[in-house]
């Protein structure tokens, strides 16, 4: 059993010829459950199967937070941990997807910035007991270091994507990233998060702070980049190419979520790092051939699409990590 912890969103889905000014025409509109949250814990549901992943997450009570738990439910999730506040509407995204497939998000947070650890309570406690990864997505930052304190004193493996948390800066989440065995941003959130204007710069303040963490950054069409501070390597695994395989890039959006929803679930089954990355790079690619953000495939699906379609495409190379 897996923890996940982050938003749920209602996603506005516009879909553009390009990102442009004011008074541009827009060629459809969609509208999908959706929050980095939801959208891996479904990732991970997928994966596990039924009544093996818990959500903790926030909603209103409204007609969005009931559709949340119906489909969450539908989809074998555990919703205890999930808080329904009285008067606070659900979260929203307004996402914007060009021609590319690529994507612009802009969130009210709602319903999911009002979490706090006293509303959480005992059931936390008892939910980590159960599970055996914590995987942290973005709720808010008091959710995020009780958390990672909590399932650390359990001996819980902790996984954390800080999204927007990022903004906050080094010194506000050194709390967390003591306390994380997996960091995995992507390029952008790795350099904001650190305070750092390049790459081996940022490595090295996160390998002072934490020197057992293990790094995984998400670069989108260019796959994953994966430091292991524990071994001093460093592995480059490349994207599935989707025009090899007969599909198209249809969106961005709920691809990282799958990925990282993905491989803490295979973690949790026993999976190496690399083995596990190279599943969860599939599944992303999946999930970016289809205008839901939660596309993301079921275990057979996978397994299938991997050994039959795309292991021979994914390329891995290992080099010495000098930090």
């Amino acid at each position: 059993m897996i923890l996940v912890a982050g938003s749920l969103n209602y996603d506005i889905t516009l879909y553009v010829d390009k990102f442009a000014p004011p008074k541009s025409i827009v060629r459809n509109i969609k509208r999908f459950l959706g929050g980095s949250g939801g959208n891996a814990a479904v990732a991970a549901a997928r994966i596990l199967g039924k009544n093996k992943v818990f959500l903790l997450s926030a909603v209103g009570n409204d007609e969005v937070g009931k559709a949340h738990l119906i489909a969450l439910k539908n989809e074998g999730i555990n919703t205890s941990l999930i808080k329904v506040f009285s008067t606070i509407e659900s979260g929203q995204a307004f996402v914007i997807i060009d021609k590319s497939g690529e994507s612009a998000i802009y969130s009210y947070y709602g319903a999911n910035y009002y979490l706090s650890p006293n509303e959480v309570g005992k059931n936390l406690e008892d939910v980590l007991d159960k599970v055996t990864h914590v995987l942290i997505m973005n709720p808010p930052l008091p959710v995020a270091v009780t958390l990672a304190k909590l399932a650390r004193s359990k001996n819980k493996i902790i996984l954390w994507d800080p999204g927007i948390l990022s903004n906050l800066g080094f010194n506000q989440l050194a709390e967390v990233i003591k306390s994380v065995d997996y960091l995995l941003p992507n390029k952008e959130e790795l350099l904001i998060l650190t305070d750092s204007g390049i790459e081996d710069k940022a490595l090295e303040k996160l390998a002072s702070l934490n020197p057992g963490l293990m790094i995984i950054i998400k670069e989108g069409s260019r796959g994953v980049k994966y430091i292991n501070l524990r071994n001093r390597k460093t592995y480059r695994i490349g994207a599935v190419p989707l025009h090899k395989l007969g599909l198209e890039l249809i969106s961005t959006v709920g691809c990282g979520d799958t990925l990282v929803g993905v491989f803490t679930a295979l973690k949790s089954m026993g999976y190496d790092d690399l083995e596990a990355l190279k599943l969860s790079i599939c599944a992303a690619a999946i999930n970016a051939s289809k205008d839901e953000p939660r596309g993301s495939p079921y275990f057979s699906e996978l397994i299938k699409f991997y050994k039959h379609r795309c292991s021979s495409l994914i390329n891995t190379e290992m080099s010495e990590c000098n930090i």
